[in-house]
């Protein structure tokens, strides 16, 4: 149990968020997803994912605010390299607050490198991405790094019906002509591997935006996906 205790805090130790002050409460949002991954041969693989978002609370003083204010498809196809090295290329479409009379929508183009490093006998996910994001009201680019570490509950190697821990961080910086913005995504979550690389996780997720400024908003987001493999 010391073992896994200690695995537990160096995951929290990585993954500090850069918090920030804020005056206001956070606005409280839950979103579910589903993840299908096909893999194609020994170096490409593709994967195609659907989600929706339901906000519960504004920014501020958690004024109640029950909507679905995003859904979302996005698709990927990823090549391996050597040393497990990945590159991939990844589109979403999204639509924001459907079912509100004044809706928006916004393409995203992605460009990511995914690599593993190794520090103090653990391994850590890294994925660097670039994106550009076209909305119905604007246009930014954005540059995310993110990093993670997930472990078994039970022994070395996580077999089915096991359950595992996984936490990160992600920093991610928008601009265009208008100005630029810096948020932090800290993460934690529990999963469980079902059968044949099907797994359910669950994660809650604090995100600070604004960071330059000194107005800043909170998210507290929890998040349930499940993974499937073909």
């Amino acid at each position: 149990m010391t073992t896994y205790f200690t695995k537990f805090l160096f995951i929290v130790f990585i993954s500090i968020p850069f918090l920030g002050n804020t005056q206001h409460k956070p606005s409280l949002r839950w979103e579910p997803g589903i993840s299908v991954t096909k893999k194609i041969d020994s170096r490409w693989s593709y994967n195609m994912s659907i989600s929706g978002r339901q906000r519960f609370t504004n920014y501020g003083e958690g004024e109640r605010n029950l909507k679905t204010d995003r859904w979302e498809i996005k698709s990927f196809g990823t090549y391996t390299l050597f040393g497990s090295k990945k590159l991939s290329l990844g589109y979403m479409y999204r639509t924001v607050d459907p079912f509100e009379p004044e809706s928006g929508w916004e393409h995203r183009i992605t460009q990511q490198f995914a690599f593993i490093t190794n520090f103090g006998g653990y391994r850590l996910g890294n994925k660097i991405r670039l994106e550009q994001r076209i909305r119905s009201s604007d246009y930014l680019t954005r540059l995310r790094y993110a990093i993670s570490n997930d472990f078994p509950l039970q022994g070395e190697s996580l077999d089915p019906k096991e359950f595992y821990l996984i936490g990160g961080n992600e920093l991610v910086y928008a601009f265009n002509g208008l100005g630029d913005e810096l948020e932090n995504r800290f993460s934690l979550g529990i999963g469980r591997l079902i059968k044949g690389g099907q797994k359910l996780q669950f994660s809650v997720q604090s995100r600070y935006s604004d960071l330059i400024s000194s107005n800043r908003d909170h998210i507290i987001q929890f998040e349930s996906v499940y993974y499937f493999n073909l």
